[in-house]
């Protein structure tokens, strides 16, 4: 495919999409250049980027909003909105925050830390149902001594604060503009800092991209992206094979490989620092530890590793995944179905009378999710495990985690594009986050200190012990590393994240 029918494959006129949108006659616009057109399996929560943490969501988000911090593509916390940071005490209580002076928000007003404070402190505190409040709501206060510097007061030590402003929900808003217009005029029509301008938006179907051209790090070398919402990974695999995609995210690992063999087409299979887990819950059959330890004994991680990603995706004994600062590389965890028929006939289980609950997975949201569900459900049955597998949808998975409400153990991908444990094990068993599955008493203890651990090193020697103890009482069931599975077009140069971030401003067109 050359580069001249690439451009030319899935094309929106940007001139009748501003029209059909916001009331613009396709005369008055500005000819374009055609759209690139990429493929995602999820869309938006909403345009509001601090409403919900949803790691998934954050490329698309990423494309409209910029970050206070950044992950570069080998996942280092590097600047982005702040160009410097530092703790001004030795407590951790007090952190020093300065801005860039060259940001512009897409309706040309400049970026100040008054934005920030508005964003992290102002609308959090009038609005209890924002779910970044939810990780920021240690912060007293937020001074100004000018508008390019913040300083960040906390009621109590919060040391990864600086990875969390690279993560989930950590956008800035513009103030003045959400002030002129309301919040409902925002969402109508959102504007941020980011690489590229909302053109035309449609609800689980498409978003239409223009590219910045006074964005702070210059303009985005693809001038337009439009992303199709496509959840079914088969229509993913057809679009991008047939030249209507240019690029189509998290497809099934089979798919990308045999999409590999095509002349026109690269495939990118990238290891993540993300992992492949079972949440469990602390509900039904599933407060019997020996249950918890049997499913996990009766799962063959190395089996999966193999039929599913090829061998790429690394199998895990802990919840830390091969390139994160707490993985243990020692660590094991025995694939033994005789152990798990042992563990279950404590309980009083066996084939003959065997445990049954609930089981949920995506279908087609990560690489060969359902699939590899599938296949684990066979692995319990083999030891006296009935699980009723059903498919949940991304939205519908966080809202029952939010309020507790989830009935069973769900295979998930935890996406932690920080690679800190506390932002992956250190959440999903910390039952005072919303990103609480596992919930009890006993992990507070263990956890709580951590979170208050000045030194590096001592926090994440604590991790492995954390997360040794929380397999060993089954509290989630680590199973593989991650794996970020894109096919596109040679005329498109695509760029891996190591934290499975698929970002269109940082490629270009061959």
């Amino acid at each position: 495919m050359d580069r001249r029918n690439f451009v030319k494959t899935g094309t929106y006129g940007i001139g009748s999409l501003l029209g059909a949108h916001w009331g613009i006659r396709a005369a008055d616009a500005a000819p374009a250049p055609a759209a690139v057109t990429v493929a995602f399996p999820f869309d938006v929560y909403n345009w509001d980027p601090t409403s919900r943490i949803a790691p998934q969501q954050m490329p698309l988000y990423k494309c409209l909003f910029d970050q206070p911090l950044e992950y570069a593509a080998d996942s280092t916390l590097q600047p982005g909105l702040v160009k410097a940071w530092r703790w001004a005490d030795q407590k951790g209580l007090a952190l020093e925050l300065e801005f860039r002076d060259d940001v512009l928000f897409h309706n040309g007003d400049r970026m100040t830390s008054a934005d920030f404070k508005y964003t992290f402190f102002d609308r959090p505190r009038a609005d209890k149902t924002l779910q970044l409040g939810s990780i920021w709501q240690n912060v007293t206060r937020i001074d100004l001594p000018s508008p390019t510097k913040a300083v960040v007061h906390l009621s109590q030590r919060f040391v990864s604060a600086p990875q969390y402003l690279g993560y989930a929900g950590a956008f800035i808003l513009p103030k003045a503009y959400i002030e002129k217009v309301g919040m409902a005029g925002f969402m109508a029509r959102p504007i941020g800092t980011g690489p590229y301008k909302l053109v035309q938006y449609q609800r689980d179907s498409r978003i239409v991209l223009a590219a910045f051209d006074k964005h702070w790090r210059g303009v985005a070398k693809v001038p337009n992206v439009t992303i199709q919402v496509v959840k079914d990974p088969t229509t993913r695999v057809s679009g991008v094979q047939s030249g209507q995609l240019a690029l189509a995210a998290n497809l099934p690992i089979r798919d990308a490989l045999r999409l590999a063999r095509d002349p026109r087409l690269n495939t990118a299979l990238t290891p993540t620092v993300d992992s492949f887990l079972i949440h469990m819950v602390n509900s039904g059959a599933l407060t019997d530890r020996n249950v918890r330890l049997a499913m996990h004994h009766a799962i063959d991680k190395a089996a999966l590793g193999k039929a599913f990603f090829n061998g790429v995706a690394a199998p895990l004994a802990r919840a830390s995944a091969p390139g994160t600062p707490s993985f243990n590389p020692g660590a094991t965890f025995a694939h033994a179905p005789d152990t798990a028929k042992a563990l279950l006939a404590k309980a009083g289980y066996s084939a003959a009378k065997p445990v049954t609950f609930r089981f949920f997975a995506t279908r087609g949201v990560f690489p060969n999710d359902f699939e590899m569900a599938r296949a684990i459900v066979q692995m319990w049955q083999k030891v006296g495990i009935n699980a009723a597998l059903e498919t949940i949808e991304l939205a519908q998975y966080f809202s029952k985690v939010e309020v507790g409400k989830l009935e069973g153990p769900a295979l998930f991908m935890w996406t932690n594009a920080t690679g800190d444990p506390e932002l992956s094990i250190g959440a999903y068993l910390n039952p005072k986050v919303l990103f609480s599955v596992w919930r009890s008493a006993d992990v507070t203890p263990r956890l709580e200190p951590l979170l208050a651990e000045m030194d590096q090193a001592k926090r994440m020697a604590g991790y492995r012990e954390f997360e040794t103890w929380a397999v060993e009482q089954g509290y989630s069931l680590p199973l593989l590393q991650g794996v970020s599975s894109v096919v596109h077009a040679k005329s498109l140069v695509y760029v891996p994240y190591k934290n499975g971030w698929v970002l269109p401003n940082t490629w270009k067109l061959a």
